[in-house]
């Protein structure tokens, strides 16, 4: 038997730390009308549809409730040919066989799984899959749907301000003086606006900061003096900047943003590297573009997502350069496993094994979480099964790693 599969049975009892959820609420879940493809193109599986040349009507006649299932068959089943040797579809096939009892998703098998699905879409449904099937014991919770969350033990918030920081216009400014009752004269305010905005977050058991500027511009975000960020914003408001001041303001927002983390105790997570959906900028996501925030700001800890794929060497010598950076595996298994297992070993090999998160599964829908998390820890033995191969450490040690990669490290990041 292959080594790997020899650490299955352990990796596969630890319980995990999810790092990194976009997961709707059960509730929202529970009251719509749902189908296989309402639930599951809301999410990966359908960028690679587009990228293999599913036009976008036919896309939203998938996900659009009460249309003909036979019709979205007929839509789908061409383009799932090409593109089930990915691993987002991987995902899908893996969650509909564990939770559904279905062996492979063909068109014979669409309305068999469909059936099963709407069947489970009953109160217990994320208890039943995270939990209980997924050994998951919490994750952080990218929220999205409310302003305010209220605790839960399983749910753990994260928090962007990315609406502070992303400021490219008079209006900007306009819609959060009008939101916060505030006149924003100077940057100190929008630094108070921060201030209150997280100190609500934390009954709802805030333990994180989140980043996802990587979609909208570059990751390079150089060191500004507050009198040059005053300069910046006193030309927005009089509708009279550059491009260059919008940068300015900007940059000098997200070090305030890592400076808050630190004053709070949060990790500041930061996406890199992919972006979800089709037609993005890879270039302006490397994680190395973060070296001139990370270096300035010592204090905070930088969870840095999605191992800066396809930047992973990158990452890792942030990691080994900097006591405050941590490499985040979220998402990246679903979006390359042999990716995952490569640069899991190299990271191993450069970074301190604390360091290193293995697993957030970047969902919207619990059966992707499940699936991705299947490949998951997978790709964790694979990796430490190589290494045990190669007489690196035995296979105790192995189980100890996956460990801490799964649990331990995330649960010491966020204080869980």
């Amino acid at each position: 038997m292959e080594t790997w599969k020899t650490l299955m049975p352990e990796i596969d009892e630890i319980t995990v730390v999810d790092t990194h959820e976009h997961l709707e609420p059960e509730a929202w879940r529970l009251s719509a009308e749902v189908d296989f493809f309402t639930v599951t193109m809301t999410h990966y599986a359908s960028s690679d549809l587009v990228s293999a040349g599913m036009g976008a009507s036919d896309m939203d006649f998938l996900k659009q409730a009460g249309n003909d299932f036979s019709r979205k068959i007929s839509i789908f089943m061409p383009f799932w040919q090409k593109t089930k040797n990915t691993a987002y579809c991987r995902a899908l096939e893996i969650a509909v066989r564990d939770l559904y009892g279905i062996s492979g998703i063909t068109a014979e098998t669409l309305p068999v799984i469909n059936r099963a699905l709407v069947k489970a879409n009953v109160k217990g449904l994320y208890n039943d899959i995270l939990e209980t099937k997924s050994k998951i014991k919490c994750c952080v919770w990218d929220q999205w749907y409310t302003d305010l969350p209220e605790y839960d033990a399983f749910f753990k918030p994260s928090l962007r301000l990315d609406g502070i920081v992303y400021i490219n216009k008079k209006e900007d400014i306009d819609a959060l003086e009008a939101r916060y009752d505030k006149n924003i004269e100077s940057p100190e305010m929008l630094q108070e606006i921060m201030e209150i905005i997280i100190t609500n977050h934390k009954p709802g058991g805030l333990v994180a900061l989140k980043t996802g500027l990587a979609y909208d511009r570059t990751l390079g975000y150089a060191r500004v003096t507050t009198n040059e960020a005053a300069i910046a914003l006193e030309r927005i408001l009089l509708k009279r900047f550059t491009d260059k001041e919008i940068k300015r303001l900007q940059d000098y927002l997200m070090f305030c943003v890592a400076q808050k983390a630190y004053w709070h105790g949060l990790p500041l997570q930061i996406h890199t590297g992919l972006q979800e959906g089709n037609g993005n900028y890879i270039m302006r996501s490397n994680p190395a573009l973060l070296t001139e925030l990370i270096m300035n700001n010592p204090n905070t800890r930088f969870d840095v997502f999605h191992g800066g794929y396809p930047y992973g060497g990158e990452l890792a010598a942030l990691a080994k350069n900097f006591p405050n950076v941590y490499l985040d595996m979220c998402w990246l298994h679903a979006i390359s496993p042999s990716y995952a297992v490569r640069y899991l070993n190299e990271w191993l090999d450069t970074a301190p094994a604390n360091k290193i998160l293995g697993f957030g599964g970047d969902y919207i829908f619990p059966e992707g979480t499940y699936g991705h998390l299947k490949i998951a820890r997978e790709n964790i033995a694979k990796s430490l099964g190589n290494r045990v191969d190669e007489g690196l450490c035995d296979k105790n040690e192995a189980v100890r790693l996956a460990r801490m990669i799964l649990h331990d490290n995330p649960a010491e990041l966020f204080s869980i």
